[in-house]
């Protein structure tokens, strides 16, 4: 049994984790909360998974599962996703402890022994503030972050939560800054943040549900340095002194951590067009990244891709993404839509090539985002077209993103009525007449209707294959399609001819031609 199991000695050993834990106040709530769940008898079902790995349900509104690592509370997990230590946690701990000792005892052991609450995290206006310098800035984040750290767990699954929402808001309030070395300082205060969130968050990479929660976090909090970049559109730059020091600060962005690389290499790339302007900051960059030792190789050579980019040096680009090791989309995508929002259409002209190379490359290799990435090489190509008049491009690619841009094509085909493309589409993409909209059949069927028959011919075949009733009464009603088409188009011969020839090829499956007597299809 699972009360004979737990020892007692083990079971005091958790208390003490969960005591050291309740130093943070955060856990104070969820404690009180997981108290009131055991003592009003919501948790059952305790098993033993694993050594020291403990499961129950625990009733709160709906059911939960906790599981409890005696041994790590780091590793406990419930589906509620409030914390690695939420009232559910709580809640079953105190049901097992109850086995071994009273709880309430417990509880006050925890309060009277207490570790005093960290003090408060001080706004920057508690701090005296020195002259304007990105050095001195980062440092001040650094001490407020030492002094953040007292009362949040980076292991806490909320820990982006309290980052975004908490720590970098008290960053920003009064700040004596103003004007451009305001807009600069609220920069740097996001690129550390940023940093934060990126260093914290690899531990959860390999946790899907917790991976996905991290990365949209930070893909939010990417909207907010956006938002600190577009200060800076149409506003004199920075002067050359905080400039100069910003290089060092945004290219750690890049550096940040092993994980979220699209994300880190986006807010370089975002910084960038937004401080740096002229080819003697892209020239001290370029120099600065090939001196670069690190292990990031991938990150170095795409950052120097992005600043030939920035000098229009589209061939340079392309051989250095030669080396990358990762998929090239992404950073091609951004940099087309660049070109696309500044609207330098002949230099993106001759982009569609390395776009192509690198979609096909991403496609062989990957099974996800394909769709996205469809979608946004459709979006660029559109805009392209548009401009550029070229109908042939937006078809080329069309073709190229099959199967992945088949209902965009089928629209495609018919807005410019190449109905029989159309016809060939849906049976090379095996799409079956009962799938098309009555809309475009109709259109097709006041055009041509002769194009349609491969389509009603395939249908029928598949009804009959099929083997049921209901679906033979559907290969009728497809046949006197056939047969109407045939007649109004003079070839009532060929209908007849096929007619007979299905009935051979049906001749034991009395249900068919049943079917085929009540449609008096069988005799004309």
């Amino acid at each position: 049994m699972l009360q004979t199991s737990l020892s007692k000695a083990a079971l005091d050993g958790t208390a003490l984790q969960f005591q050291e834990e309740l130093s943070f106040p955060l856990y104070e709530t969820a404690m009180k909360k997981g108290l009131k769940l055991y003592r009003e008898g919501f948790v059952y079902n305790a098993v033993l998974i694993e050594d020291y790995l403990v499961q129950a349900n625990v009733l709160d509104g709906q059911v939960y599962k906790p599981v409890i690592d005696l041994t790590d509370l780091s590793q406990n997990y419930c589906e509620c996703s409030s914390s690695y230590i939420c009232p559910h946690i709580f809640a079953l701990f105190f049901y097992l402890y109850a086995n071994v000792g009273q709880v309430g005892e417990l509880v006050r052991k925890w309060s009277t022994k207490r570790t005093p609450a960290a003090p408060k995290l001080p706004k920057a206006s508690q701090v005296v503030q020195p002259s304007a310098s990105v050095h001195n800035w980062v440092k001040r984040f650094e001490h407020f972050y030492d002094l953040f750290l007292q009362n949040y767990r980076t292991i806490d699954y909320w820990f982006a939560h309290h980052l975004c929402y908490r720590f970098f808001p008290s960053l920003l309030e009064g700040v004596p800054y103003a004007g451009i070395e305001k807009r600069l300082y609220d920069l740097h205060a996001a690129l550390f943040t940023f940093c934060r969130l990126v260093e914290s968050g690899e531990q959860f990479q390999r946790i899907s549900y917790q991976r996905s929660f991290w990365e949209s976090a930070i893909s939010d909090f990417i909207g907010v340095i956006h938002n600190k970049c577009s200060s800076f559109l149409n506003q004199p730059a920075p002067n050359a002194s905080l400039l100069d020091e910003s290089r060092e600060y945004v290219r750690n962005v890049l550096f940040a951590g092993e994980g979220f690389m699209v994300m880190r290499i986006r807010v370089y790339q975002m910084v960038w067009n937004a401080l740096f302007r002229g080819e003697t900051w892209i020239e001290k960059e370029r120099e600065a990244l090939q001196k670069e030792n690190s292990s990031f190789a991938d990150e170095r050579r795409i950052a120097l891709a992005h600043l030939a980019f920035l000098r229009g040096r589209d061939e340079e680009v392309s051989t250095l993404l030669t080396d990358v090791r990762v998929a090239a989309i992404p950073y091609v995508l951004h940099w087309m839509r660049e070109l696309a929002l500044t609207g330098q259409w002949t230099r993106m002209k001759t982009w569609w090539e390395l776009c192509m190379n690198s979609v096909n490359s991403f496609f062989a290799s990957s099974h996800y985002y394909k769709v996205e990435i469809t979608r946004e090489v459709l979006n660029l190509s559109e805009r392209y077209t548009h401009a550029t008049g070229d109908e042939k491009h937006y078809e080329t690619i069309l073709r190229a993103l099959l199967p992945y841009s088949a209902s965009e094509y089928s629209h495609f085909l018919m807005s410019s009525k190449q109905y029989k493309k159309w016809v060939d589409l849906h049976l090379i993409a095996g799409i079956e007449i009962e799938e098309i909209h009555r809309s475009f059949l109709t259109t097709i069927e006041k055009n041509d209707r002769s194009l349609l028959l491969p389509l009603y011919h395939r249908g029928v075949q598949k009804m009959i294959q099929a083997k049921n009733r209901p679906s033979y009464k559907q290969a009728v009603r497809y046949l006197k399609k056939l047969r109407t088409y045939y007649r109004a188009l003079g070839r009532y011969d060929v209908w007849l001819v096929y007619r007979e020839k299905l009935l051979e090829e049906t001749k034991r499956l009395r249900a068919f031609h049943e079917e085929m007597q009540k449609g008096k299809l069988l005799h004309d």
